[in-house]
Order: C-alpha cells, then sequence, then structure tokens
C-alpha cells in the first residue's frame, strides 16, 4: 500500500446523483472517490452503507490504482467502476 494515500472513514450517498463518495488523503490533499451506483437500486442512504462496508477494500484498492495512475477526472475527482 501507498504510505502517501491513506483512505479516511467518511462516506456520502449523494441522493439526486445515486453516487456513493469515499475519500482519500493524498500527500495531505483530500480526494473524492465516486461511484455510480444509480444501476443498483439503493434506496437510501442505510442501503448505500451497506452495500459499501461489503465491498470497502476492493474499492478502495480501484481507486487507489487510479490514484497512482493520476486518472482525476475534470473536476479533481477519481471515478471507481462498480464492482459486478
Amino acid at each position: 500500500m501507498n504510505q502517501a494515500i491513506q483512505f479516511i472513514d467518511r462516506l456520502e450517498f449523494r441522493e439526486p446523483a445515486h453516487q456513493l463518495v469515499f475519500f482519500a488523503q493524498v500527500n495531505g490533499m483530500l480526494v473524492e472517490c465516486v461511484i455510480a451506483v444509480s444501476s443498483l437500486g439503493l434506496t437510501d442512504e442505510s442501503h448505500a452503507t451497506s452495500y459499501f462496508e461489503k465491498n470497502r477494500f476492493d474499492y478502495e484498492e480501484r481507486a487507489e490504482q487510479l490514484i497512482e495512475d493520476e486518472s482525476y477526472n475534470s473536476a479533481g475527482q477519481i471515478e471507481v467502476s462498480l464492482i459486478s
């Protein structure tokens, strides 16, 4: 694991966009890691949180690789694809 990348214990469910957002600290800067979850049919924040917790390590691993590859979108976020 890259010591310059640390995932913090913070998760947001952004309702209108149906996004789960978790956060990484990269060299002291906060980076949003975004998962578009509209296709999963998660109905509220508790369902979204439960889903994320079951897959946390896989999502963090994917996000870490994207951060290392500097695959930021135009908003400075990391877009992480769904776990199948």
